[in-house]
Formats: C-alpha cells, structure tokens, sequence
C-alpha cells in the first residue's frame, strides 16, 4: 500500500509537467478525437492522475510557491521585487495585504462578468434556459462582490459597515441559491440537456480550474482574518467554486452522453445540484447569523 502511495508523491517540478501535459492532451483529445479512441482513453486517465497528485500535494506545494514567491531565493524574484518597489500601486501590492484583498475582488469581480456574459450568451445561441440562468447567476455573483467593493476599502470603512457588507452578502446569496435550485430541480425533472460545443466546455473547465485555485488562495490567506469583507470574499470564492464545478458537469454531461444515459445524467444532476444547494444555503444562513450576533455584540458595546 506504502508503494501504491509514492506514484502520487512526485517532485513538485514533475506534477507540473504533469498537469500542464495532461491540459493540453486532453484538449486535443476534446477538439480532434472521439471519446472512444486509444488517446482520449489515456487523456482522460492522465487528467484524472494528474488532478489526484495536485490535490494529494496541494499543502505542500502553496507552501513552498509561497516561500518561493515571497522570499529571496530565487534571483528573479528578488529582481521582480525591486521593480514592483519602484512603483506605488505594485508596492502596495507588495506590502499591504488589505491591498490585494481588494485587487482579489476586482479581479474576481471582472471574472464574473466574463463568465456570465459567456454563459448568457451561449445560452441565447443554444436556446437553453438553463445557461441563460447561469449567466443570470454569475451576474448576481458579480454584484454581490461589487457591493462587497462599494462597502469596503478594506482599511477606511468602519467594522459595523464591514459587517452589514456581510451580512448583505449572506441574504442575496440565501435568494440567488432559492432561484438556482428552482432550475436545478428542473433539470434533473425535464433532463434539459442541450448539446454545447466542446470550446464552450473547455472554456467552463478552465474557468472552474480559475475558482477552485482561487478558492484554495482565498481560504489559506483569509482563514484568520476578522476583517468580515476579507471572509466574505473567501466564503464567495467557494460558492463561485462549487457552482463552476455544478455548471461544468451539466455541461460535460450533456455534451458527452447519449439519450440512453439519461437516468445516469438525472441521478449524477441531483446529487451535484443538491449539494451544491445545500452547501451555499448553509454558507448564506451561517453569513447571516454570525453577521446578527456581531451587529447585536457592537450595539450592546455602545451602551
């Protein structure tokens, strides 16, 4: 068992290797091959090793990226370095960490609007609701984080704003999860499942490789912060995460099965969209009842 183990534990450079060969074998095996030759077969497998030895060394690996990345060791870090002190805005990039937490949001929030556009618009092209509402979704996403933005320069605004922020964030994504799970029960009951193009699903793969990364990120850097707009854009990454991964598999699943694979499409929907339903309502409730007990501690401070 020890020995089955090790295949997993490789040097950090070789799972590199390994992922970015495992990318770009698998999109070719999407765009110019069927799913039943010889090489898809081996993409597929290499994708899947490859996700394996990633999450396995997940820890490990950010640990020495960050050391790597921060410290001095690397000569062209340190060159970097002197450079981005050079200039205002990349220094403070550099040295407040309140800084990038907002870089982080807009970022993010530019990311959702691509997303949603893209989705919106594949779904007028395809005449599938259920992209539309995707889109609709991820819009909603963006202006949860852009009133995360509006709310907090994450230094000047006062703690009770931060946390009515919060709070706020927990109610619209308490209401667009209701709206999600509306569609996702109409899914799994109508089976919809409208052909997409494999550029569209590449596209959503790449995306969901985007919010689970910077999820990851988000939960390592924000884990101890009491800054409530630092969490929730921690707890809003998750979301965003969970739901690519939903909206990734619908898509996969209805570009890649046939009509006689529709109880497996039904059954594999229900279990994702109810998870994914039930974790984002657990995030939006516990967001609005911690933001309630810190509003109740700080109104009972001023007296």
């Amino acid at each position: 068992m020890k020995n089955f183990g090790r295949i997993f534990r490789l040097r950090y450079k070789y799972i590199v290797i390994t992922d970015i060969s495992a990318l770009i074998l698998t999109v070719f095996a999407l765009k110019k091959l069927p799913p039943a030759d010889p090489i898809s077969v081996f993409a597929y497998l290499l994708s899947s090793y490859a996700l394996a030895t990633t999450v396995i060394n997940l820890k490990p690996m950010l640990r020495r990226a960050k050391q790597l990345v921060t410290g001095d060791e690397l000569a062209l870090v340190r060159i970097i370095k002197s450079k981005m002190r050079a200039h205002e805005t990349t220094r403070r990039w550099l040295e407040e960490k309140d800084f990038r937490a907002e870089v982080s949001l807009r970022s993010g929030l530019c990311m959702n609007l691509f997303y949603a556009v893209l989705k919106w618009s594949s779904g007028l092209y395809y005449h599938s609701a259920w992209l539309i509402s995707v889109g609709v979704y991820y819009l909603i996403f963006a202006l949860i984080r852009f009133v995360l933005l509006r709310n907090d320069r994450c230094s000047d605004s006062s703690e009770s704003s931060r946390i009515k922020a919060y709070r706020s964030c927990g109610i619209m994504l308490f209401a667009m999860n209701a709206a999600m799970a509306g569609m996702a029960v109409q899914m799994v009951v109508y089976d919809r499942a409208d052909q997409y193009s494999k550029t569209l699903v590449i596209l959503s793969a790449a995306y969901t490789f985007y919010m689970f990364n910077l999820a990851a990120v988000n939960m390592v850097k924000f884990r101890k912060s009491k800054n409530r707009i630092l969490t929730a854009a921690k707890d809003m990454s998750f979301v965003g995460a969970v739901m690519s991964m939903f909206s990734l598999q619908t898509s996969m699943l209805a570009t890649f099965s046939g009509d006689n694979e529709r109880y497996f499409r039904r059954l594999m929907n229900a279990l994702m969209g109810g998870a994914v339903t039930l974790t984002v309502l657990i995030i939006s409730v516990m967001m609005m009842i911690r933001s309630a007990r810190e509003l109740n501690a700080l109104s009972q401070d001023k007296k």
